[in-house]
């Protein structure tokens, strides 16, 4: 194959762009949700959800807040009951909550939206996972990381243990 200096730089320009799409891609929580879905905008058309994202900030409306999802079969029970906790908490404090919820560049476990706080339950707790998803939440007022290691198996001891994270 023979290939000419102006062919050369044509691929060259093909290959960086595909790159910047690539790592674009991978920051980019919207393509996801678009090519996934989220249950939590099942009732939310995508237009709808370009548009809040655009104006609110989040995709979250009168369908999908103060209601419970799971973000995936994968989420542990402890995930599980933890967020459900989280939910509680914050209903019984009578806030708005919304629960897997995306925002510009992320989606949040669980979102205090009448205050902007959020609340991401880790099961691998690392820095590194933690410093990555603080620049995905820098929009939201306030970020608590709860590791499920710390959090008791006692259902009882473990809304106690959380209470301290409910601001």
């Amino acid at each position: 194959m023979i290939t000419t200096a102006s062919g050369y730089n044509f691929l060259c320009t093909i290959k960086s762009e595909f790159l910047n799409m690539k790592k674009s891609r991978r920051k980019n929580s919207r393509d996801r949700v678009r090519k996934y879905g989220l249950v939590s905008q099942r009732y939310v058309s995508f237009l709808r959800a370009e548009r809040l994202l655009r104006v609110k900030g989040m995709v979250i409306n009168e369908v999908n807040k103060n209601c419970l999802f799971m973000y995936n079969n994968r989420e542990s029970t402890k995930h599980w009951v933890i967020k459900a906790l989280l939910f509680k908490l914050l209903r019984e404090r009578g806030r708005t909550v919304g629960t897997e919820v995306e925002i510009k560049g992320a989606i949040v476990d669980v979102l205090d939206v009448d205050n902007l706080i959020g609340y991401e339950i880790e099961s691998n707790f690392n820095s590194k996972a933690v410093d990555c998803k603080l620049k995905r939440l820098w929009k939201l007022h306030d970020v608590f990381f709860i590791d499920v290691k710390k959090v008791p198996d006692n259902v009882l001891e473990a809304e106690k243990y959380l209470e301290k994270f409910v601001v």
